[in-house]
């Protein structure tokens, strides 16, 4: 007998658009930026000269951003960006509540997660790298027990905000540990997602985090996306 073929229902983009102006995290994250090189008028045809940091917008980080000589970009397995996805919301903590084990607990935990925080709201204002839901140490230990492989969110890092990143913590222990935990382990981790507040139906989605392949990259700009069958 003859197998339905599956359409797709509904697809919804997750990734914020990349353009002059937007913010980053750091001093040391540059503009984004973008320039004509090619004119239809003049060459006969359009090309731009674009320059942007790997953590730029909607980005997926590889081990190698905070774990020295790990995995880059190229080495993550397709299989970790594409598959069936969890969705949590979590709208309901407060301003640097952060994740619980005991609250994880409490949901089903699957290879991949999207975690729903509702910081979209504060995206491309100086609010949207404060005060931010996070996760504790243990929640994050948790996780990596779960055997999770990929863990994307809506708010700019698995991290406390309130860690200074003073001379005195930039590349110490105190620096970005949730960060290390799930890179240590090989999760792949998917920062800055757009539009978790169009989803309203959290079961039967498919993810799809696509960065750029671009060599000993500690991270890209990611195109991410979820649909779901009829």
């Amino acid at each position: 007998m003859r197998q339905r073929a599956m359409k797709i229902n509904k697809i919804i983009d997750l990734t914020y658009q990349m353009q002059e102006g937007m913010i980053t995290f750091a001093y040391w994250h540059p503009p984004f930026l973008i320039k004509k090189v090619g004119r239809q008028e003049v060459e006969g045809r359009e090309t731009k000269w674009i320059s942007f940091g790997s953590h730029t917008g909607t980005h997926t980080d590889a081990p190698l951003h905070f774990i020295k000589n790990g995995k880059t970009i190229p080495d993550i397995p397709l299989t970790k960006l594409v598959g069936k996805v969890a969705i949590a919301d979590f709208t309901k903590l407060k301003e640097n509540e952060f994740v619980t084990k005991d609250m994880l607990k409490r949901i089903k935990i699957t290879k991949k997660m999207i975690f729903k925080f509702g910081w979209g709201e504060y995206w491309n204002k100086k609010k949207f790298y404060r005060g931010y839901p996070f996760f504790s140490k243990e929640a994050a230990e948790y996780l990596v027990d779960k055997k999770i492989e990929l863990l994307a969110m809506d708010s700019p890092s698995p991290d406390d905000s309130r860690i200074k990143l003073s001379k005195g913590v930039i590349g110490t222990d105190l620096d970005s540990p949730i960060h290390k935990v799930f890179l240590k382990a090989g999760v792949v981790l998917v920062e800055y997602l757009a539009n978790l507040d169009k989803v309203k139906d959290y079961d039967g989605w498919v993810i799809v985090a696509a960065p750029l392949k671009i060599r000993s990259a500690d991270g890209s700009p990611a195109r991410v996306f979820i649909f779901n069958y009829l």
